[in-house]
């Protein structure tokens, strides 16, 4: 099995730029929408280049010094996820790993400038060892343009083939990572996917909790499941909005699967390993749907006015509480 480098990088306006920070140097108390999180391990995530606390105003005051324009809608950082395949950065000591990291950092700071690197910090707190890089896209005549830096699709595939090529100077047993243009996988955000897994895990006690509230149950009953309800409600209403995303893109793989099958994708030498990865993602998201199918047959039971109700009764006391999911 090929092992791979990975890097994904995304485009983030200033409206995103708080949540970033708060995710990537841990400044929530809770995670309820990412399980795999461990605050216990928290302490172990370290640094590369920071910390930085403050995201926003960093990018801002890198903005202003470099005198470049900024319009409402202007991307003001790219969000830079690094790893590996996990049976290969996990079967490293944790001195190595940190070394791999250290490396990849060196390839922002010589595409990008060390300057306009805001944070970089590697979480150990997580299934898997991978690190969140953040910067600036400011071009070296002060310009704010990730257009020209990035660029398009062809941009993004063309830095990622820069990227492989240094990290394969140092590890040469690493293979390119697939390109997002193949599996279209950076079009289903793992919140996605955690969101439907955490509900689908809950799904024989809401399922019941449906059935109280659609019967002449006691009061008592009723009470108890609409408090059920309620609280996974936020979280049944984003699942709602999913189902057209996760439908395009099955389609799409098929149409990969296909072209595959007749010989018309041309991926290049390691196109057996890629229509495999095809095959892999089209298995993740015909299980991500069918889960969906079975949840949104139970929204559809709820009456519409309880159930907005009750998500907006669950939305207040989370923002009383102070916690997201």
């Amino acid at each position: 099995m090929a092992n791979y480098a990975i890097m994904r990088i995304e485009k983030r306006k200033l409206g995103a730029v708080g949540r970033i920070c708060r995710h990537n140097e841990r400044l929530k108390k809770e995670y309820k929408s990412n399980p795999d999180i461990d605050l216990e391990r928290t302490r172990e995530n370290y640094h590369i280049i920071g910390p930085c606390t403050n995201y926003r105003k960093e990018v801002l005051q890198k903005i202003e010094e470099a005198g470049a324009r900024m319009r409402k809608d202007s991307v003001v950082l790219q969000d830079c996820f690094i790893g590996a395949t996990p049976e290969w950065i996990h079967g490293k000591l944790p001195e190595k790993q940190r070394e791999y990291f250290e490396y990849a950092v060196r390839f922002f700071e010589d595409t990008f400038g060390r300057k306009n690197i805001i944070s970089a910090v590697v979480h150990m707190d997580e299934a898997t060892p991978h690190m969140h890089l953040s910067f600036v896209p400011l071009t070296k005549d002060g310009r704010l343009s990730s257009k020209e830096l990035i660029g398009g699709p062809k941009g993004l595939s063309q830095l990622q083939e820069a990227f492989y090529v240094h990290m394969s100077k140092r590890y040469p047993d690493l293979s390119r990572g697939i390109s997002a243009r193949v599996t279209q996988r950076q079009h289903i955000p793992v919140y996605m996917y955690k969101n439907a897994d955490m509900l689908y895990a809950h799904y024989q006690e809401l399922k019941e909790a449906v059935s109280e509230i659609n019967s002449l149950s006691l009061m008592n009953n009723r009470i108890e499941a609409i408090d059920l309800l309620q609280k996974y409600a936020p979280e049944l209403a984003k699942l709602k909005e999913q189902s057209n995303v996760i439908s395009d893109k099955i389609e799409y793989l098929e149409r990969s699967i296909w072209n595959e099958r007749n010989g018309v994708g041309n991926y290049g030498e390691d196109k057996k390993e890629k229509k495999k990865i095809i095959r892999e993602k089209n298995r993740e998201l015909y299980e991500l749907n069918e889960k969906q199918k079975k949840l949104e047959k139970l929204i559809s039971a709820i009456p519409y006015e309880l159930f907005e109700h009750i998500r907006q009764k669950e939305l207040i006391a989370r923002r009383i509480g102070g916690w997201e999911r």
